[in-house]
């Protein structure tokens, strides 16, 4: 007996777990509780219609629960057809047991749903700025598959849900004309995480692949992200980006590499930022700047037709503790052929940007006014560290390096005007040929102080004589005193211990003595004044000529003689006198050299091989922003006379000079003294001579043309004026 008991056990067990695995694993298939769930399902929402085929029945053992699972079901949510694939319906086996019907969980495979067709779906959700984004600003790509999983308390309301999903190829427009196309990705929502990655997208050349966000809500919400971007940007893809900046749409810029970003933001239940960090890192493998205007700034020696970049390492940081960094570090040229490192780094906040700058040179550039020139074959590098604030650059340091060369500058402020507002101080020391051509230094203080053992002031009448006017210094009010032992002149006649006192107002001289010495017994003076209707004086004496005009091709040759300069000036213009006494000329033009030998005298002077004397030469011109207007140039000689005048225009460069000269003038002299002869060929009034050529000079820089009449009566003019000096002599 208790052996056919223990039998009709294990057959009872056996059929139990033989049931219990074939409704686990295979299930009962049947289409009799169709009408029991619609009817469910309707009651809980009206507005969804369904319709089924057979239904599977299976015994989850892990839940316990009973798994109702239908293939293919017809769903339709406000006559919008729902691409359901599957449904799975979670009842409890308790509340079965006790006749009763309680769904714990409904899980949906959704296959592909355009997204048009969501849209129609999305119509019904209640209004928030989800549906206004999902409605206005999607299109395109689809669902390709989603897996809905809702967890329901006995009213089948939903306490709990996880949806996951791929989606593929949507177009998003963010804002006017920012459109993000080609969006895919995967996704994991829960009611406190949503997890979504393999993000990948386009947009105006740049490439997203990689991509994942992490979404979590606690107590605050955090977004922690990561994605790469690969770009390769035309001129026309960057003014779409930039389309404020000038620069952008005034030159051809394209730029190609890569970089990773990550990102974290907190936020408060209300959306208000609590916390957020940015970070991008890469490369740009190259990129190119083609300048519409070539870049010629007056220290270049060449202009700036292009930069190249490569290999470019590119780090940036921004962050709610204003801890922020921009890095770019790499190679450079202008020429595509010698790169050079350079590194830019800015620590910027929302009062002030700071930078440090490191870069080697890769052009050459040239500094007239203290005669340097950078040489890009040699190893030469400039830092600097300067802040961006209320639109005001502040320098802390500008240090240039060249083998033995140096120039400090410190304390620099530069408003957005490019005026200087303020200056610590400038130090230099600088080699020309090997030989030390400056070494001298300027503080700034009470007043201008500028000393040391050399100054190259070679070009500086050049610089000060250029058209480039600029106003950079017009914030500058102060004494001014200058101390140096050695001031190297064109010339090559150096000036020994050259120190002056004056006055600078508005970055311009309004006061100055000065006083230097060439050689023993030879001197330069210096004098600056107003006079009581504020114009100003200027006078100049120099014992050798050569070392104050060696600028000028006009004067080239000049020996020997003393100088004397004035001019009174005003806002309106200058009017100016150049008188040099008892000279030689050693570089006479050539029909001028000719016209001396029909003198004895100025034969003499040839063949001694010490040029053509002169006893004066005066020139008188008017001078204002347009033109300088040459009153009259006269040069009286023991060979040859000479009379100009004329014009130059400033804008333009042209020269127009008409004048006389007269060659032979022992022999006029003789002839003058001849009776009766004399009268018929001078005449009776003085000057009227038959020996003079007249000549014109005219045309722009580079085109100048100059026109001989070989035969022509000298004007009385002229003889007067001649006369008239040597009665003073």
């Amino acid at each position: 007996m208790k052996k056919f008991i223990y039998l009709i056990f294990l057959i009872i067990i056996l059929l139990v777990t033989f049931a219990t695995l074939y409704l686990s694993i295979v299930g009962i298939e049947t289409s009799k509780f169709n009408n029991l769930i619609i009817k469910e399902i309707e009651k809980k929402d009206s507005k969804i219609n369904l319709e089924l085929e057979k239904i599977k029945i299976q015994l989850d053992i892990k839940k316990i629960q009973l798994l109702i699972t239908t293939i293919n079901p017809e769903v339709l949510y406000e006559n919008i057809k729902i691409p359901i694939k599957e449904i799975k319906i979670f009842t409890k086996i308790s509340k079965i047991l006790k006749s009763k019907s309680e769904v714990s969980q409904i899980d949906f495979t959704i296959k592909k749903f355009k997204i048009k067709d969501f849209q129609k779906v999305a119509t019904r959700i209640k209004p928030s700025n989800v549906k206004t984004f999902l409605l206005n600003n999607l299109s395109g790509g689809e669902i390709k598959k989603a897996l809905i999983s809702l967890n329901t308390d006995k009213d089948f309301k939903i306490i709990d849900y996880k949806v996951s999903g791929v989606v593929k190829k949507i177009t998003a427009k963010i804002k006017n004309n920012f459109t993000i196309k080609d969006i895919s990705f995967n996704f994991a929502v829960d009611n406190s995480l949503t997890l979504i990655n393999s993000i990948n997208a386009s947009y105006e050349g740049i490439l997203v692949s990689n991509g994942s966000i992490n979404l979590q809500q606690k107590k605050n919400i955090e977004v922690k992200g990561k994605f790469n971007t690969q770009f390769s940007l035309k001129e026309d893809q960057l003014i779409k980006f930039f389309k404020k900046e000038k620069f952008f749409k005034e030159n051809k810029i394209n730029v190609k590499g890569t970089l990773f970003h990550e990102f974290n933001l907190k936020t408060n239940k209300s959306l208000k930022v609590v916390d957020y960090n940015y970070k991008s890192s890469g490369n740009i493998s190259q990129s190119k700047i083609i300048l519409k205007n070539n870049f010629k700034k007056i220290f270049f020696e060449k202009p700036i037709k292009k930069i190249i970049f490569k290999n470019t390492k590119i780090d940036f940081e921004l962050n709610k503790k204003n801890k922020n960094l921009l890095l770019f570090e790499g190679l450079y040229s202008t020429d595509s052929l010698n790169y050079k490192k350079f590194n830019i780094k800015n620590n910027f906040n929302k009062k002030k940007q700071t930078y440090f700058i490191d870069l080697n040179l890769g052009i050459n550039f040239f500094f007239d006014i203290i005669n340097f020139k950078t040489d890009s074959k040699k190893q030469s590098n400039i830092k600097s560290e300067f802040t961006i604030k209320n639109n005001k650059f502040f320098f802390k340091t500008i240090d240039f390096t060249e083998n033995k060369n140096f120039i400090s500058i410190k304390g620099l402020v530069l408003n957005k005007e490019s005026e200087v507002e303020s200056l610590t101080n400038v130090k230099l020391s600088t080699f020309n040929k090997k030989k030390e051509n400056n070494n001298f230094k300027i503080n700034f203080g009470k007043k201008i102080f500028i000393s040391g053992k050399k100054y190259d002031s070679t070009h500086l009448l050049k610089v000060l004589a250029s058209n480039n006017k600029s106003d950079s210094l017009i914030n500058f009010n102060s004494e001014i005193e200058i101390k140096l032992k050695k001031l190297i002149t064109k010339s090559k006649m150096n000036l020994n211990n050259f120190n002056l006192i004056g006055l600078v107002e508005k970055g311009k001289f309004n006061k100055i003595l000065a006083k230097g010495e060439f050689t023993e017994g030879n001197y330069l003076d210096i004098s600056l004044k107003k006079d009581i209707n504020n114009k100003k004086i200027l006078e100049v004496y120099s014992d050798l000529p050569q070392a104050i005009l060696g600028d000028y091709k006009f004067f080239e040759g000049i020996r020997e003689g003393k100088l004397l300069f004035n001019s009174i000036s005003d806002n309106a213009g200058s009017v100016s006198k150049l008188t040099i006494e008892n000279f030689k000329v050693t570089q006479a033009p050539t029909f001028a050299t000719l016209l001396t030998l029909a003198d004895l005298g100025g034969f003499a002077d040839l063949v001694s091989g010490q040029g053509m004397s002169f006893d004066i030469l005066e020139i008188n011109f008017r001078d204002n922003d347009n033109l300088t207007t040459v009153e009259e140039i006269l040069a009286l000689g023991t060979s040859l006379s000479l009379q100009m005048d004329g014009y130059v225009e400033k804008k333009t460069g042209l020269v127009s000079l008409n004048g006389a000269l007269v060659p032979a003038k022992t022999l006029n002299n003789l002839v003058s003294k001849i009776p009766v002869v004399g009268n018929i060929l001078i005449g009776d009034k003085v000057g009227e001579g038959v020996f003079g050529v007249s000549f014109k000079i005219k045309g722009l820089p580079g085109q100048i043309k100059t026109i001989v009449n070989p035969v022509k009566t000298v004007t009385p003019r002229f003889i007067i004026r001649a006369l008239e000096k040597r009665k003073k002599q």
